[in-house]
């Protein structure tokens, strides 16, 4: 089988290809450029990001190393209208978007994965933490590394066309893996900025695409203005450091930007139990009532919840009140293993 490795210069996606040549198939590896390499000559990067030169370089290593032939795809035009286009618009909006979540759709198994198959290939692989059994989705068995939440935006007419070499192994055996391959990258530090904002500078970032964020009034529940915020950007729900001294432990509850206002609560004013999604994306057949459980940002525990859905938009009733449901962020909803789908939180009710 001809399979098409997004290879990303990491360590992941060097075992992924790895693991599928010791298989027996024919690897053509690609690495996607998200932003023009000059970018990053102007930016202080501060952790490792994604899609910068110095990928691209240990790439071509790894590739050389396994005498397989790299194709360089360059998505700078389609990544600019989709993703930070997106993102831009989010936070104008008083929203906390989910770059990557969108990214894994649009633009790493949509666009590319387009091309990959166009050009020949049978399947798409990656070195994402997750696994894909008989089209449907489900976590890694490395549950600190999963990252089905990310991937849980991908359509599920894709994910027949999808392999994930890793996701039956743990982090230090891909590690391990890499040391008995000779893979140079062995030891390489997982990406954590974005790629787009790779020193971490997100004031600038907006006032380079001409997005003004003013001064602006800071709320109480009972809508008393208690103080001055320095611009929406900076804050997002369930945020304790908010600039200002309140006299006691507050905690942003809700980000209004029709009155470019900060409310804010004390730690049970941030708890909520229902909101709304839109953008659903069903991996599952499923009525148009179901319980789940529900994972509201990467980092948190899943919630038993009731939902209600017409195929594109749903309502979420969860047995537990959970901390800092945030507008913009990704809602994925599991059964067991499984990802049944996700979707963009809306509205908090």
């Amino acid at each position: 089988m001809r399979v098409g490795v997004l290879l990303s210069g990491g360590v992941d996606s060097a075992v992924a290809l790895y693991s599928l040549l010791e298989a027996g198939h024919e690897v053509i590896a690609y690495h996607m450029k998200t932003m023009p390499d000059e970018f990053y000559l102007t930016r202080q990067i501060k952790h490792k990001v994604c899609c910068s030169p110095a990928d691209t370089f240990d790439a071509q290593l790894i590739a050389k190393h396994f005498s397989v032939p790299l194709k360089v795809i360059h998505v700078e035009d389609v990544f600019r209208r989709t993703v930070i286009q997106y993102y831009l618009e989010e936070y104008k909006n008083g929203r906390t978007p989910n770059p990557c979540y969108l990214c894994n759709r649009l633009i790493k198994f949509g666009f590319v994965m387009d091309l990959i198959l166009n050009d020949g290939a049978d399947m798409i692989a990656s070195g994402h933490y997750a696994r894909i059994v008989e089209g449907k989705l489900y976590r890694a068995l490395d549950r600190e590394k999963d990252q089905s939440y990310f991937l849980a935006s991908i359509e599920r007419r894709r994910l027949a066309k999808i392999i994930f070499p890793n996701g039956d192994k743990t982090k230090s055996q891909v590690r391990e893996i890499a040391v008995k391959a000779r893979i140079h990258v062995h030891s390489k530090q997982e990406s954590q900025d974005l790629c787009f904002i790779p020193d971490g500078d997100q004031e600038r970032f907006f006032k380079e695409h001409n997005v003004e964020f003013s001064e602006g009034p800071i709320y109480d529940v009972h809508g008393r203005e208690l103080g001055r915020h320095k611009g929406l950007i900076r804050y997002t729900v369930g945020q304790r450091k908010l600039g200002i001294s309140l006299g006691s432990r507050t905690y942003v509850v809700r980000i209004d930007p029709g009155r470019n206002a900060i409310i804010v609560g004390k730690e049970e004013d941030v708890y909520r139990k229902s909101f709304s999604v839109s953008r659903l994306n069903l991996l599952e057949y499923l009525p148009e009532e179901f319980t789940a459980s529900v994972k509201v940002r990467k980092n948190t525990s899943e919630v038993p919840c009731f939902v209600r859905h017409n195929g594109s938009e749903a309502h979420v009733e969860t047995q537990q009140p959970i901390f800092a449901i945030t507008p913009g962020q990704a809602a994925v909803f599991y059964d067991g293993e499984l990802v049944l789908g996700s979707g963009i939180i809306e509205e908090v009710l």
